[in-house]
């Protein structure tokens, strides 16, 4: 899953790997197609499926330099790290889980890539990559490797990794070119998004002096089994005119909640996805064939497009946030650390880094030849009429070894000084943070982040699955923030969290919660005006005009409301 995007029995979610009607950024975006599995066609992705490809070449099924085979820590031999030391294939029948032992017919530079181009890519390799394919045969050692260049280089063409017919012309791509040094004064956004639906109710929670239908009473009473007790709670002032006074934080933010008092955060209530102002009464004639509600993948969509009309059809809110900043002379980032999401696509191009994993390097074997120019090459620029889903690999492989050779050597010229807790989400923002003080060598003005939490889809035993994800995000949030701090940064960065719905206020009989509609957010950040809750707090009782049944509460306010003041 790590290298490839995907592993049998282990789909992220009941939607699969990727979403069936998805369209990523460029030519496929120009021309209104959908390409699902490009949602797991990352930088990080495309190296480390290409890393993976050439470790079996090499040396078998086995993990050597990023292979896809079991841990080889303790066999013997070990992986190579000389080419005198280069395995027989003696040495990987008996260590390998199997290895590629094609032996072909011909026994000349040109036959073996002919014979490669038929069996790989139906003959549909361009003259311009048969070429170079054919010199780098010639300038290996000896025909066995001439055989594995060969071998290797043809899985990284457009031809090989898409069916449709690829149309070269001459020249190079356009390379960026190196950015002058910043003239504005540098913001980051942090978009963090809880995926599942997080049970929000659960998170700000009614406390005292409150109206009758919306005291802690009440709350307790609705909420029955999955209530958080009142004891649990850590208390705050609303501020704003909401139906209580005072609010309960979820004792398992305590971080969160010190950010609140520091009036370093707040929270938005009532939030969701919202065609006009509705109640119980006209809910479904507002939203029936435009949204989708309840379900994960279009709600997803829906809140992190922020388009539901289509006006900016296939683009997300911080894509166009990107681009319009980009417009107006900022120089601007946008960059993943939680894999593909809708959030960010754009006229921009995307920069992916996986925390796990960091910034790969292509052809990590040792004594390996630097193959990155060949690459580019085998990729360069095509026809107008050539094939765009081999137009979107090429694009994308020429943005991963960019991204590679800028980021690693960014990152490697910094390090932080805070220790951040070994969860997927704080190694995320350890990695935001980590990219953060590169932004002076990244030469910046403004960076766009996208990080997930998983496991927020609690249909069972909410309880203790809840506390363990907010305790996660709270250690993940205090170590960012003190990182922040300590770069000087803090009043410079603005943390946006979301999720796609709120949850029903009401419990299943597992003791779960199940989907829903509004929900309730926070925005934390040095220059926030914190210490409120912002957005009006629902009325959740039975008889309240926005409870459509079992606690589907309807929101009081879009997600406009929340970005137009942050964009």
């Amino acid at each position: 899953e790590n290298s490839l995007g995907q592993e049998a029995h282990a789909a992220p979610s009941v939607f699969s790997y990727f979403l069936p009607d998805f369209t990523p950024s460029g030519p496929l975006y120009s021309a209104s197609l959908y390409s699902p599995e490009s949602q797991i066609l990352t930088s990080p992705k495309v190296l480390s499926t290409l890393n993976g490809m050439f470790s079996f070449l090499e040396f078998g099924l086995v993990d050597c330099y990023g292979g896809f085979g079991p841990s080889a820590q303790f066999m013997s031999p070990s992986c190579p790290m000389t080419s005198s030391g280069r395995w027989i294939n003696k040495v990987k029948k008996k260590i390998a889980y199997g290895s590629s032992m094609y032996p072909p017919v011909a026994n000349n530079a040109e036959r073996i890539v002919d014979e490669l181009d038929i069996l790989l890519t139906n003959g549909r390799l361009s003259q311009s990559s048969r070429r170079n394919l054919i010199q780098a045969v010639q300038k290996s050692n000896n025909f066995y490797h001439g055989l594995r260049n060969a071998q290797k280089l043809i899985i990284t063409t457009p031809e090989y990794q898409s069916t449709s017919v690829v149309r070269r012309r001459l020249g190079f791509r356009v390379t960026p070119s190196d950015l002058p040094p910043p003239t504005k004064k540098y913001r980051a956004l942090v978009h963090i998004m809880l995926n599942g639906g997080a049970d929000s109710f659960n998170i700000v929670v009614p406390h005292s002096r409150c109206t009758r239908t919306t005291s802690y009473a009440q709350y307790s009473n609705i909420r029955g089994v999955v209530a958080i007790p009142k004891e649990k709670l850590n208390v705050i002032n609303a501020i704003n005119v909401q139906p209580c006074a005072r609010y309960g934080v979820n004792d398992a933010l305590p971080y969160l909640y010190q950010l609140y008092n520091e009036k370093d955060a707040l929270f938005v209530a009532g939030v969701g996805t919202l065609t006009e102002p509705t109640d119980q009464s006209n809910w479904q004639k507002n939203h029936f064939g435009i949204v989708q509600l309840f379900a994960h993948n279009k709600q997803q969509t829906d809140s992190e497009q922020v388009d539901i009309f289509q006006e900016y059809p296939g683009t997300g809110i911080g894509g166009r946030i990107v681009s319009a900043l980009q417009k107006i002379g900022y120089e601007t980032s946008a960059l993943s650390v939680g894999g593909v999401s809708e959030f960010l696509i754009g006229d921009a191009a995307i920069a992916f880094l996986d925390p796990s994993m960091g910034i790969q390097k292509l052809h990590p074997i040792p004594y390996g030849r630097d193959i990155t120019d060949i690459v580019l090459n085998l990729n360069g620029p095509t026809e107008p009429i050539s094939g765009l889903f081999g137009e979107s690999w090429a694009r994308q492989i020429h943005q991963a070894l960019s991204d590679s050779a800028k980021y690693n050597a960014a990152l490697d010229s910094v390090e932080l000084q805070t220790k951040f807790p070994d969860t997927y989400l704080g190694n995320q923002l350890r990695a935001i943070a980590h990219l953060i003080k590169t932004r002076e060598i990244r030469k910046v003005e403004r960076d766009l982040f996208y990080a997930t939490s998983e496991g927020w889809d609690m249909h069972a035993k909410v309880g203790n699955g809840l506390i363990q994800l907010l305790g996660e995000v709270d250690m993940a949030l205090k170590s960012f923030v003190t990182e922040m701090k300590d770069q000087n940064i803090w009043n410079d960065v603005l943390i946006f969290q979301a999720s796609e719905f709120g949850r029903t206020t009401t419990p299943n009989t597992s003791g779960g919660t199940d989907h829903a509609w509004s929900g309730n957010y926070f925005l934390a950040g040095g220059l926030v005006k914190g210490g409120q809750i912002l957005g009006k707090y629902p009325d959740i009782s039975e008889g309240s005009p926005l409870n459509i049944d079992r606690g589907r509460i309807i929101p009081s306010f879009p997600w406009e409301s929340m970005w137009k003041p942050v964009a």
